[in-house]
C-alpha cells in the first residue's frame, strides 16, 4: 500500500471512525441518529475547516478524503490520539 493511500478514506469510513470514537451522553451513541448527527457535524463545519486549513483535500465528488498535513500535523495527532474526550 503506498503513502497516498494509507492517507486517504471514503467519507462513510470517516463518519463510521468519528461516530465510534465520539459517543454521545446518552445510552443511545451508537444510533443511526447519532451517526447523521456526525455526518452533518463532518460535513458543514469540520471537513471545510480542516480543507481550508490545508489539513485535508475532499474530494466531494468521489467521496474520498486525503489527509495532506505535514510532520506537525502528524505530530499533534499522534499527540492527541491517546486521549478520549470522555475521560
Amino acid at each position: 500500500m503506498d503513502d497516498a493511500t494509507e492517507r486517504t478514506l471514503t467519507y462513510d469510513a470517516l463518519v463510521d471512525r468519528v461516530a465510534d470514537r465520539v459517543r454521545d451522553e446518552d445510552a443511545n451513541w451508537a444510533s443511526d441518529e447519532h451517526r447523521q448527527r456526525v455526518r452533518i457535524a463532518l460535513r458543514h463545519t469540520h471537513l471545510p475547516k480542516l480543507e481550508e486549513a490545508r489539513i485535508i483535500d475532499h474530494k466531494t465528488e468521489t467521496g474520498h478524503i486525503q489527509f495532506t498535513g505535514g510532520e506537525l500535523e502528524q505530530q499533534i495527532l499522534r499527540l492527541v490520539e491517546p486521549y478520549d474526550i470522555h475521560e
